[in-house]
């Protein structure tokens, strides 16, 4: 049995990965369950599904199952989430590098030109915290998808969450006689929820 890639390509189902990335979505969570976010997602196997198929039934399973009583599922629902959005953007499980995010948003228009350049990317690259992703409840970073998180001319996703406030950062920081350490100070409080950003904000920096 074969699935189909987002990239075009096809390779033999392994259920292996599927568990890997269930596993994670639950780890260290409190009443909630692997077998039944997998048994529960009813997820239909046949030659040639999509790799988003399989993911999107993920994640619309955890998200039914938030109630009161289980608030844990919001964080299985984000991070399920989250994967697949690191595959749309990166097409692989994580981050790429800062500065091939800003050359892209550059190009898309969607990024202010010459900012880059003002900073050492390497030095704020090393400084990027991914695992602050797994802060947000699903509404969250669904809203920060759907509202804030810039894309491309065709729709589609081309930064996450932690290069959003390290692109922040960068602008708010970037007339600082320190402009590099203002710019990790800047995202910190950004990115640890310390300081909120009005909508003009955001976009003003991008």
């Amino acid at each position: 049995m074969k699935v189909l890639k987002r990239n075009g390509r096809t390779e033999e189902l392994d259920v292996s990965k599927i568990k890997k990335y269930t596993s994670e979505a639950v780890a260290g969570l409190a009443n909630v369950s692997l077998s039944e976010l997998e048994v529960d997602a009813k997820i239909q196997f046949r030659d040639m599904i999509t790799t988003e198929e399989i993911q999107q039934t993920l994640i619309k399973t955890a998200v039914e199952k938030i109630d009161i009583d289980r608030p844990n599922w919001t964080f299985v629902a984000a991070r399920l989430f989250l994967y697949d959005l690191y595959h749309k953007v990166t097409g692989f499980s994580g981050y790429n590098h800062l500065r091939d995010y800003l050359q892209k948003g550059e190009k898309a228009g969607r990024i202010i030109p010459g900012l880059k350049e003002k900073y050492d990317l390497d030095d704020l690259n090393d400084y990027i915290r991914p695992e602050r992703d797994l802060q947000f409840a699903y509404l969250g970073i669904k809203t920060l998808y759907d509202r804030y998180l810039i894309k491309d001319r065709s729709g589609a996703p081309i930064e996450l969450p932690q290069q959003m406030f390290m692109a922040i950062a960068m602008f708010l920081a970037q007339n600082e006689l320190d402009c590099q350490g203002w710019a990790k100070k800047f995202y910190d409080l950004i990115s640890k929820f310390e300081v909120m950003l009005a909508t003009p904000t955001l976009s003003n920096a991008r």
